[in-house]
């Protein structure tokens, strides 16, 4: 990415230094300027974008100037970095965030545009257009989240069946049970792939959505994640992922792959109350296409969980929010 006074400055800037072959792959103004980014195929056999650089001053006469570094760039780079995030990642975030830069001296704010460059939210309503199914690896919280968008919709005026499909005779009902006391009479049981569908066609005809409770999935298993595609494919129902901050980035980039593979657009983030770094799942989400629907910040059933936004999400991330920020719009 290069910053000049003009496309054309900045066109001799991309083609002094990455050469005739460099690739202009977009191009905006920015205060002061213009912002270009550019490619080179140095590696042969496809486009490797080049590594992102700081903003290059240039001069009334179009000299190049030595690189300025940008401290709140690098405010959040090093933030990210903290937080487990890839450095790849860290770089690209903190670059997208620097127009922001020239409005707001807030890391804050910069964080927030550079995620809003590269990750994208997008919040499950109270009473869900179709029925949800949620998906996720062992441990990360799907059945708090299914009582947790139970009570959120009872608060809201509407309600949805919670739904224990208690395919691996683990109790699921149980489970749920003992987080739903107040809405006892919702949770259905469904044991057999046979029951879960006859209780899904007799839910819709009288009109009421359901948030179905799944066995974990491992998603390095093949074929646990056969049997999962097998299901979306006959299922009307959305899959969505509930991913628990917790854990090696690397391992969470794999699993949001291999869910996303899967038909997974939407996830529901745990855990971040007991997270320190929270970095790895932002990556790992944002890598995998996967959007931010809700972020599970407190352990508590009511006001569980909070529409996920980048303002959000940066402010948790640079750890400076105040607990009534955080929570705001939770149920």
């Amino acid at each position: 990415m290069f910053a000049a006074e003009s496309l054309e400055a900045a066109k001799a800037m991309i083609f002094a230094e990455m050469g005739d072959d460099a690739i202009i792959l977009s191009e905006r103004e920015v205060p002061g300027g213009v912002e270009v980014r550019a490619a080179t195929d140095k590696l042969g056999g496809g486009m490797v974008p080049s590594e992102p650089r700081f903003v290059t001053r240039i001069d009334r006469t179009g000299v190049m100037g030595r690189p300025q570094e940008n401290s709140l760039r690098n405010r959040v780079r090093d933030a990210l970095l903290w937080h487990g995030a890839p450095p790849r990642f860290a770089d690209r975030v903190a670059d997208a965030g620097i127009p922001a830069s020239a409005k707001s001296s807030d890391p804050a704010d910069i964080l927030a545009c550079g995620l809003d460059a590269l990750i994208s939210c997008d919040p499950i309503a109270a009473r869900p257009v179709r029925d949800i199914i949620l998906v996720g690896p062992p441990g990360h919280g799907r059945t708090a989240t299914a009582a947790k968008l139970t009570r959120r919709a009872a608060v809201a005026d509407t309600r949805i069946l919670p739904v224990a499909a208690d395919l691996d005779a683990t109790a699921g009902g149980a489970q749920l049970a003992a987080y739903l006391e107040l809405e006892q009479d919702q949770i259905r049981v469904a044991r057999t792939p046979d029951d879960l569908f006859e209780l899904l066609r007799t839910a819709r005809e009288e009109g009421d959505r359901c948030v179905i409770d799944l066995p974990a999935i491992v998603p390095f298993d093949r074929e646990d994640m056969a049997s999962l595609k097998d299901l979306i494919a006959v299922i009307d129902a959305e899959p969505v992922l509930v991913m628990s901050a917790e854990g090696h980035p690397d391992d969470l980039a794999d699993a949001a792959h291999a869910f996303a593979d899967a038909g997974v657009k939407r996830a529901i983030v745990s855990k971040l109350d007991v997270t320190r770094r929270r970095g790895g799942i932002v990556a790992a989400l944002s890598g995998a296409g996967i959007s931010f629907a809700q972020l599970g910040i407190t352990p508590f059933i009511g006001g569980g969980l909070t529409p996920a936004t980048p303002a959000r999400l940066s402010k948790i991330l640079l750890e400076e929010a105040s607990a009534d920020f955080a929570l705001r719009g939770a149920a």
